[in-house]
């Protein structure tokens, strides 16, 4: 009786024991599956984070036919988050998958950008230089901001 009103606590609060795989870590793509036992039905949020910094973040809400077949919650527990999207980086970032607010990974995953292999040390200097545009372009960008800010005023 204890343990099924423990149960039923930790069910209405959403806690629970979270079962998880990460079943894929590429340059491009962290995927697997999450499920929080104590509310199956709900999907789990998934966060990829680089210290506090969130890179991706996704609803494990998927339908996989291999966990239906495992008999895992209702199968909707798959995640893909994707990471294509991310600034490039020459140097590889260090990530940890949070479910839920909490951090599942023991160890950092290792987030290296598929450039990099590519270009090997060259992406060092491709960053460096990529930098720099990028700064040319904002400095420009606020140069134009100023001028027109500038015009607006002038005009009253």
């Amino acid at each position: 009786m204890k343990r099924k009103l423990k149960n039923l606590v930790k069910r209405l609060l959403g806690k629970g024991e979270l079962n998880y795989h990460i079943d894929t870590v590429s340059s491009d793509v962290v995927a697997g599956w999450a499920l929080n036992s104590a509310n199956p039905s709900a999907p789990c949020e998934v966060v990829l984070k680089t210290g506090d910094k969130v890179l991706a973040k996704t609803k494990a809400a998927t339908l996989r036919e291999d966990l239906v077949a495992a008999g895992i919650g209702n199968g909707c527990h798959g995640f893909t988050l994707q990471l294509d999207m991310l600034p490039f980086s020459a140097e590889a970032r260090e990530a940890h998958v949070y479910i839920n607010g909490k951090r599942v990974t023991a160890q950092p995953i290792s987030l290296k950008s598929s450039f990099t292999d590519v270009l090997g040390e060259f992406s060092v200097e491709v960053e460096r230089r990529m930098d720099a545009l990028l700064a040319i372009q904002n400095e420009r960008m606020q140069r134009e901001f100023d001028y027109i800010k500038k015009q607006l005023e002038s005009g009253k």
